[in-house]
């Protein structure tokens, strides 16, 4: 009783107790760790598990959780580690036993191969493939594989050979038989049964290898089923043919209504109703089966709805260029007009102007014609200057001429040693004139140096010259010409080039010096009558002397000097009328002398307007001459005769009675023979015309011929480069020309030509509408391609990375593109592909949750070990083991198996 009751112990001695057995325990969890450790080393992993247990237990009792869960999971891992010796022991052992009688089936297959026994070679192989599946040895299984596959190849190759060449023997008189029947059927015109018997003829030739032989005799078969289609077609198509027409250009009339409401809305610029009119046109063009002009036309609606602000914009530029064409055209009808009075310069700056106009509107080929229009213009004024210059020139000349004609102004000019003179003409240019010993040289262009220069319009330069001008110096002084020089010089080049006036422009001077002097001398009595009247005058005279004289007397005072004496009386005494006829004496003279030098040259210019009158009826009669001669060559006999007369009378009236005879017997010869001339004449006209006719037949015959040959080139390279509408075009042209030529056969020859390319170019129009349509399909399986190989890439990059989703999605789009391409065998192997990703994908699933509860489970398992309920560990280790085997891990379950029964065991 006594010893039953300890004295109980202090806390220091509680504490130094519990310290003394936690260090004990340490001591052997280290002991227990050497041990596991070098059992570890030593690959004796079960009794390193138990080690590692008890170190787990030690550490448990002194609290340290975590290294106890840290030599729990050794635990497992010594244990795994076991399980995986004891397998791979076992596994090596077997495959001693298994590659040893592996290679006695190898050893006899080769035998059985050699001596032709292909079904004992194959078993041998198989059973050969399936030890070394058992023991794992995949190279042997590829390798060995591949060998039973050729040996099977090999042996079914010699009975497909021995089966055909008996079975081909069979076939060929079969089809012989099946030949002969068909080339009856065509005899007789029965062409679906010939087609049915030679596709018979197509089998047996498929079934006996001959492919070429069943090309030929399968394209017969088609010819054949052509023909008959064709003729059966032909029938039902001469039925439905007049329906079809009727509906067809009903339907063709609407959508040509349609196109033309639309085109007119585009005019008009209202883009919906267009837009509305060709989606009619569309479905019109569908009712006739077209879909692709109906595409077209859809495409085109769907264009101006999508681009109705853009179409907009556009209607309102060119209704901009409408306006500047109409301005264009508004300055082209003035260019004309130009053109018309050969005002080339006008012209071309409003064709600069049009090419202006032209750049605005972006039309750069117009610009350029303009431009080239405008050049030409220039040119042409250039040309009309040197006319002009050429015409001034001649006029200059002519002048020059008529004045050396008159004797008194050659002689002075054969006196001359040398004279130049440049005329220079303001809008024209200008001449050069050099006089030398009386010869003159009239060239075009300035001279280097000049005496003296002349400067002018040409209107004004043409008046100087011709004597317009009846007061020379007026006229530089007005600035109509200007000269420069030495004035001898300027007086030598006056008297020459400057023609005197004419009587009539003489006659109007006098005529205007006479009235200038009338109305000048009234206006000189009206002064004198008002300011200086005689009567007024003299009294004013006398009463002015009277009064100085006064003046004088009344200065001198009583001593006058004799001098002023006699001046003052000289003044009372002087008569008034002296004075008065020295005041009017001077204008009287003037105008006496005045009237009489007017009398005078009144007197000359009559006697040289006699002479200059007798000189202008021989002109008159000169021209009447020529134009006898010009009317006798044209056959008017009787104009002839009548101007022959009149010539007479004026030689008449100038006293040349010799040219007044010869005019007379000229006049009475026509008048006696005008019908017989006159026949003569018609004769000689016709025979001049018809030379001229024919003259011009053959010019307008060359030309058409080379107008044809030109454009029979055009054809040629318009058909060379392809475009056989123009070429079609220039045929018929030349054809037309050949026509006007009388060239029948060769017109009918050009005309079937151009038939021919227009029915070319329908042909090629269709071929490439053919080829367009197989490019576009074409095009669209290939972009449907390019998109599967990329759905693929992405497939099978998700089906390696394991991601079923992602690989059923894309190989479900690849089964589609693939039917969209018309591939239905692809199409059908990737749905199969997908049923097998989507099976995977359950299976795969199924296989994370079993997994995911083993891993629970075995979670359990270790904690309820770790707690010592052993029972209940072994229970699930169990569980695991049955969850590996659902999983197909058969070495996995027997390993938990393996730990349940030892757990079973410790307990």
């Amino acid at each position: 009783m006594v010893e039953r009751e300890k004295t109980p112990l202090s806390e220091e001695e509680q504490r130094r107790k519990l310290e003394t057995e936690r260090k004990d325990l340490e001591e052997q969890r280290r002991t227990l760790l050497a041990e596991a450790e070098g059992y570890e080393a030593n690959e004796e992993y079960a009794n390193a598990g138990n080690s590692y247990q008890k170190a787990a237990d030690i550490s448990n009792k002194l609290g340290e959780k975590d290294r106890s869960k840290i030599f729990s999971e050794k635990v497992k891992e010594m244990r795994k580690k076991e399980i995986e010796t004891r397998k791979a022991t076992e596994i090596e052992r077997k495959k001693e036993v298994v590659e040893k009688e592996r290679d006695e089936l190898l050893e006899q297959a080769d035998i059985a191969t050699q001596e032709g026994r292909f079904d004992d070679s194959v078993r041998n192989y198989e059973q050969a493939i399936e030890l070394s599946k058992q023991i794992g040895d995949k190279d042997f299984v590829r390798q060995y594989s591949k060998t039973l596959k050729e040996l099977k190849e090999r042996k079914a190759e010699l009975i497909r050979r021995f089966q055909a060449e008996k079975e081909i023997r069979k076939l060929e008189q079969d089809r012989r038989e099946i030949l002969r029947r068909a080339e009856d059927a065509v005899s007789k015109e029965d062409y679906m049964r010939a087609s049915k018997f030679y596709k018979d003829a197509v089998v047996l030739s498929d079934k006996m290898g001959q492919r070429e032989r069943s090309e030929m005799f399968a394209s017969r078969a088609k010819e054949m089923l052509e023909i008959a289609e064709d003729i059966k077609k032909r029938e039902e198509e001469e039925r439905a043919r007049a329906e079809m027409e009727s509906k067809r250009i009903d339907l063709e009339d609407k959508r040509a209504r349609s196109l033309a409401s639309a085109e007119a809305a585009l005019e008009k610029g209202n883009f919906k109703s267009a837009a509305t009119a060709y989606e009619t046109a569309a479905k019109l063009s569908l009712d006739l089966g077209e879909k692709e002009v109906a595409t077209g036309f859809t495409a085109q609606a769907r264009d101006i709805r999508e681009k109705e602000p853009e179409l907009r914009r556009e209607f309102r530029e060119e209704k901009r260029r409408v306006k500047i064409r109409k301005e264009q055209d508004r300055l082209l009808g003035r260019a004309d007009k130009f053109l018309e009075r050969e005002e080339f310069l006008e012209a071309s700056r409003i064709y600069v102007r049009s090419a202006e106009l032209s750049k605005d509107v972006g039309e750069k080929d117009r610009a350029k014609e303009f431009d080239l229009r405008a050049d030409e213009c220039r040119r042409k004024e250039k040309e009309k200057r040197d006319e002009l210059l050429d015409r001034s020139a001649k006029a200059l000349r002519a002048v020059i001429t008529l004045r050396l004609m008159e004797p008194a102004v050659a002689s002075r000019v054969f006196a001359w040693d040398e004279l130049t003179a440049v005329v220079k003409i303001w809008d024209i240019g200008s001449v050069t004139l050099n006089f030398k010993e009386g010869e003159a040289t009239i060239t075009r262009g300035e001279a280097a140096k000049y005496d003296i220069l002349l400067e002018g319009t040409s209107e004004n330069v043409m008046n100087y010259c011709s004597g317009r001008y009846s007061h020379r110096t007026m006229a530089k002084w007005r600035g109509k010409v200007r000269t420069r020089g030495k004035k001898g010089y300027r007086s030598r080049l006056e008297f020459i080039l400057c023609l005197p006036p004419l009587e009539k422009e003489v006659e109007k001077q006098y005529v205007h010096a006479t009235i200038f002097v009338g109305i000048m001398t009234g206006i000189l009595a009206f002064l004198v009558f008002i300011y200086l009247n005689p009567a007024l005058v003299g009294s004013f005279i006398s009463q002015s002397f009277k009064d100085i004289a006064d003046l004088i007397l009344a200065g001198g005072g009583g001593s006058l000097d004799p001098f002023l004496g006699w001046l003052a009386s000289f003044l009372q005494t002087f008569p008034s009328w002296a004075i008065i006829f020295f005041l009017y004496s001077p204008g009287v003279i003037l105008l006496s002398i005045f009237i009489l030098y007017y009398f005078i040259q009144r007197l000359r210019f009559e006697g040289e307007k006699k002479r200059k009158t007798k000189e202008r009826k021989r002109v008159i009669r000169r021209a009447i001459v020529s134009q006898a001669e010009s009317s006798y060559k044209d056959g008017r006999f009787i104009d002839a005769a009548r101007l022959w007369q009149k010539a007479a009378l004026i030689s008449v009236e100038l006293a040349d009675e010799d040219r007044a005879a010869e005019y007379a017997v000229r006049a009475h010869a026509l008048r006696g023979k005008t019908t017989e001339l006159k026949k003569k004449w018609k004769i000689e006209r016709k025979t001049e015309l018809e030379a001229k006719m024919r003259k011009e037949m053959t010019s307008r015959r060359d030309t058409l011929e080379t107008e044809r040959k030109k454009i029979l080139e055009e054809a040629a390279v318009a058909e060379d480069s392809g475009n056989l509408l123009e070429a079609s075009r220039a045929y018929k042209l030349a054809s037309k020309l050949s026509l006007e030529i009388g060239e029948k056969e060769r017109a009918r020859e050009l005309s079937e030509k151009s038939k021919e390319s227009k029915r070319r170019e329908a042909d090629m129009r269709r071929r490439r509408k053919t080829e367009v349509a197989r490019i576009r399909e074409s095009e669209k399986i290939e972009k449907f391609d390019t998109q599967m190989k990329e759905a693929m890439e992405i497939a099978e990059v998700a089906l390696g990375e394991e991601r079923w989703d992602d690989a059923i999605k894309y190989y479900t789009m690849v089964v589609r593109f693939a039917g969209e391409m018309g591939d239905k065998e692809r199409a059908k192997a990737f749905e199969a592909k997908v049923v097998e990703i989507q099976k995977k994908a359950e299976l795969e699933a199924k296989r994370e949750k079993l997994e995911e509860k083993r891993r629970l489970v075995i979670i359990e398992a270790e904690a309820a070990n770790a707690d010592g309920n052993i029972a209940k560990a072994a229970n699930l280790y169990e569980e695991a083991g049955r969850i590996s085997l659902d999983l197909g891990e058969k070495d996995v379950a027997e390993g938990f198996k393996a730990t349940a029964a030892e757990l079973r065991s410790r307990r």
